[in-house]
């Protein structure tokens, strides 16, 4: 029986997929679903997948990405793309990656169902795979004589705090701190799927954290062969991020207050966020914040936490079926009237004209 996981952000693609295809006819069964690629990782770290059906377009991390990790992980998994639109110069990627087939959404007809699924089984027929890795080695020799102390399990975090912990931005200047959640990061003992997985959440979390000091996007390799390629990555990272938040004119106490406010900024800003709410928090005085905010940041404050918020509703928008006064309240506007109108001065579109501009023919999900 040849396992299937199917990988789409739309729940409603996802459900009528399962529901629609003949899989048994073609000795297939789907175990698996998830709407992106981070989680479809999280899924085949603990089970055993044949074929991943993958949509290109996704948040979090998108089909390509997934792809890419893919081949690397798991050489002997078979890959088809789901597209919405024909966009060739994606297909022609995604088929380089070692994709087998494509879906076209648009074509994709109740009476064809049995046709695709039966060219893809005869594809998977005419191409072997290689065999996977027997053993990971991955973390061979990871572990030295110092790290004895994280052998005691109630020491070591669990993965929900591990995250938590790297998504501040203390590690950056503080030695000691790095070298800890290094070495707790490997104590883990994460698949390697699931390592990655982490780790792209976590450059995600750090581009909207750091990426406002002028600097370059952080960017995740496609894989790492072994534990020390992570450990180099994550030290040429906080070197960049380091020598970005090296700002002459500014004690690296002020950075690191500036820095504090936007992540308080990323993490809170359904709440009603003000410059001198941020500035109490940080302890500074409201002047002096805003003064170093701009020259550190770029932009004032207020300008800065309303790109934010616009940001976070265009991904509401984009990508869930909630309604404008949800968005609204959850991006931090109690006023959905003033949100709109904020919006538009930002856009050029209300936010109702930018769904259906940017999402026309395709169903959202809830989830």
């Amino acid at each position: 029986m040849i396992k299937v996981m199917i990988v789409d952000d739309d729940k409603l693609v996802r459900k009528g997929l399962i529901s629609a295809m003949p899989w048994s006819e073609f000795d297939m069964e789907v175990v698996g679903e998830a709407s992106n690629g981070e989680k479809a990782l999280e899924f085949m770290a603990d089970h055993a997948v044949d074929l991943l059906l993958t949509d290109l377009a996704m948040p979090v991390m998108s089909g390509i990405e997934l792809l890419k990790i893919v081949r690397k992980q798991y050489p002997a998994m078979y890959t088809v793309v789901l597209t919405f639109h024909q966009d060739f110069e994606y297909i022609q990627e995604a088929l380089r990656l070692g994709a087998i087939d494509y879906i076209a959404k648009v074509q994709l007809e109740k009476e064809r169902f049995e046709e695709v699924l039966g060219r893809i089984h005869k594809r998977i027929l005419e191409e072997p795979k290689p065999a996977p890795q027997a053993t990971d080695v991955f973390y061979e020799g990871a572990v030295s004589q110092d790290e004895n102390v994280l052998a005691v399990e109630k020491a070591v975090p669990d993965l929900d705090q591990v995250k938590e912990q790297w998504s501040g931005h203390e590690w950056i200047h503080q030695d000691t701190l790095f070298v800890a959640q290094v070495k707790q990061l490997k104590h883990l003992r994460l698949p390697q799927t699931k390592l990655i997985g982490l780790l792209y959440t976590l450059t995600d979390k750090w581009n909207l954290l750091f990426h406002p000091v002028h600097m370059a996007k952080i960017a995740l390799p496609d894989a790492f062969e072994n534990w020390p390629e992570v450990e180099a990555w994550l030290t040429d990272t906080r070197d960049m991020i380091r020598k970005a938040m090296d700002k002459p004119a500014f004690s690296q106490e002020v950075v690191e207050c500036v820095m504090k406010a936007v992540h308080i900024v990323s993490e809170e800003m359904q709440e009603q966020i003000t410059a001198a709410f941020i500035a109490k928090r940080v302890n500074m005085s409201r002047s002096y914040f805003s003064q170093c905010f701009k020259e550190i940041i770029g932009i004032n404050f207020s300008e800065f936490l309303r790109n934010n918020r616009i940001d976070k509703a265009k991904e509401y928008l984009l990508y869930t079926n909630k309604t404008i006064l949800w968005i609204a309240e959850h991006v931090g506007y109690m006023d959905e009237k003033y949100f709109s109108r904020s919006f538009r001065e930002q856009t050029g579109l209300l936010p109702s004209e930018y769904r259906l501009k940017h999402a026309a023919g395709r169903e959202m999900s809830e989830s």
